[in-house]
This record gives C-alpha cells, structure tokens and sequence, in this order.
C-alpha cells in the first residue's frame, strides 16, 4: 500500500503557517524591484489583461478574477507538489524534487525572465517543504500570496 495516499496526497493540513508568511515578506524586496520592469508590467497585472480583452471592469468582476486566479493555483500545487513529488516519494524519495522544479520552470518560460529563472529556486523550495510536510497548503498559501504581491505592484506602478 502507498503511505502518502493516507494522507491525500498532499492534501494533509498544515500545521505551522508562520514560516510561509516569512517566505512572503522575504519575497517583498523582490517583488517590489521586479514592479519596476517593463517586462514584468506587460504582464502583471493580470487582472487588468484579462477584464481588458472582456470590457469588464467592475470591482466585482476583479474579485472573481482574483478569486478564480488564486483557485488556479491549486491545480497547479497539486500536480508539481503532490503528484510530481508525494506520489513520487516511494519510488525516488528526495530526488524528484529536482525534476519537479525542472519541469515547473517550464511553465514560466513565457514570463519575464527574472520570473522564469526564480521559479526554478521556488519550485525547489515549495518541493522540499511539500517533501517535509507532506502538505501542498503552504505551498499554495506562497503561491497565491506572491501572485497577488505581483498583482497588487504592478497595479500600483499602473496608477
């Protein structure tokens, strides 16, 4: 029997959310300088490209992106971190870490270039702390929460 199906695939709760709100103020700096880039402001934000191309602007209509767009995330946690790494652990234990984050960047190719290259070194952290915690939660949390720091820059340097 697979041990990591008790726990849902990474669907365990996470018990210590603190060090993910570390990792977010960690990432301000970062975010913050990359708000400044013509690259990064053709794409973030996000919200505006979409409801954009829709003609819908309304506030509401703004939530329900960010909403959907933070949703989106979990899919994506679930396949790099639960699939790719937890369902994995048995077979190749810490090393599908690696190919997890590999293949995670790939994903970002069509970002800035910043943004490419520093989701390799995400993907490998969010990676060892699904690996540790058995838990994609914090890793959502992150994920999410950086989305929205880009989001939220880029909008202030639009104003």
């Amino acid at each position: 029997m697979d041990n990591t199906a008790k726990h849902g695939y990474g669907l365990k709760k996470t018990t210590n959310i603190s060090v993910y709100f570390l990792f977010l103020i960690l990432m301000l700096p970062f975010i913050s300088l990359a708000s400044f880039s013509a690259s990064f402001l053709e794409q973030y934000p996000r919200a505006f490209k979409a409801l954009e191309s829709s003609q819908q602007t309304s506030i509401l209509h703004w939530l329900v992106f960010e909403t959907v767009y933070a949703l989106n995330f979990l899919s994506i946690e679930f396949f790099f971190r639960s699939f790719l790494i937890i369902a994995f652990l048995r077979i190749s234990g810490v090393h599908a870490i690696i190919p997890a984050a590999c293949f995670y960047c790939c994903i970002h190719f069509d970002k800035p270039l910043a943004e490419a290259t520093s989701s390799f070194f995400g993907g490998w952290l969010l990676g060892i702390i699904s690996y540790n915690t058995k838990s994609i939660w914090g890793g959502w949390l992150v994920h999410v929460g950086i989305a929205w720091l880009m989001e939220l820059f880029a909008f202030l340097q639009h104003q």
